[in-house]
């Protein structure tokens, strides 16, 4: 039998970042509009957690930003596939128990329907309280269905805000890390640079590839397969960043040659040993 603390369902009550987040108002109407149409004193929107009931709205009920999970009231609510009514709680053996029947509250009348998510979880509920027993028509319990799901769909736009906020931060962290990065290394490559201009070399970037490049050259790179060109330092970091095999070459030598050239020399000396 379903429970309140099924795993998955607690799940996505995390996923949508709700409990204990600031009052906001959001749901303040929803829970003004259900205590209206069934003309009772109080009315909630609530979030059933592990341990606990949370109200992300309260219509008529002062001070109290949580309850317990005790089976008969939300708790029970929340595993319903359609509303949940209690007309009198004091009879009903669902709720004698509750503390909320049996202490101070008095609560006699209690109609909830399940706060449902597009992938079916119940996250809480929207539900109405009364004092006083109560009947209900189908107009207010599909009133109070409506009204949950107005809530769940008011969720959904709040969990795609979060979404959208998080990924243009990390975007923003990204394009900062790069950003330095970039400094990083063009700071590097005029360092080096000072060291490339003695040998002979073109005047102008060879690196420009939509549109000829008239910057004045500053550095050599060059690839593994002994490609070599000579760029201005905002081309050559370009190259480098985006083309990872690139490095800054010999300024006499292309690309490996340097580091080819021994070799070449051992198998040389190798092949006129008799």
């Amino acid at each position: 039998m379903p429970t309140h603390t099924d795993p998955e369902r607690l799940s996505a009550v995390h996923r949508y970042h709700i409990l204990d987040a600031p009052a906001d108002g959001s749901f303040d109407s929803v829970a003004r509009v259900a205590a209206q149409v069934f003309g009772t004193p109080i009315a909630t929107v609530t979030i059933v957690d592990v341990d606990r009931v949370w109200f992300a709205a309260c219509h008529g009920l002062s001070g109290v930003t949580q309850i317990g999970t005790e089976p008969g009231l939300c708790a029970s609510a929340v595993l319903q596939d359609e509303a949940y009514v209690v007309n009198d709680g004091a009879v009903d053996p669902r709720t004698l128990d509750h503390p909320l029947v049996r202490g101070e509250l008095g609560l006699r009348f209690y109609a909830a329907a399940p706060i449902i998510t597009g992938d079916g979880h119940r996250l809480g509920t929207v539900n109405v309280i009364d004092r006083e027993p109560r009947e209900v028509t189908e107009t207010q319990v599909a009133t109070l269905t409506a009204l949950a799901g107005i809530v769940a769909d008011q969720l959904e736009l709040r969990l795609a805000a979060i979404q959208a906020v998080r990924a243009e931060r990390g975007l923003d962290e990204a394009s900062g890390a790069r950003a330095t990065a970039s400094a990083k290394l063009a700071g590097q490559l005029r360092h080096l640079a000072a060291d490339h201009l003695d040998a002979e070399h073109p005047r102008t970037c060879q690196l420009g590839l939509s549109s000829p490049c008239d910057n004045p050259v500053e550095v050599k790179v060059a690839d593994p397969w002994g490609d070599s060109a000579w760029g201005c330092i905002r081309h050559a970091e370009d190259v480098i960043i985006n083309e990872r095999s690139t490095f800054i070459a010999d300024q006499k030598l292309n690309g490996l040659e340097r580091y080819l050239r021994p070799a070449k020399r051992r198998t040389a000396e190798t092949a006129r040993t008799p």
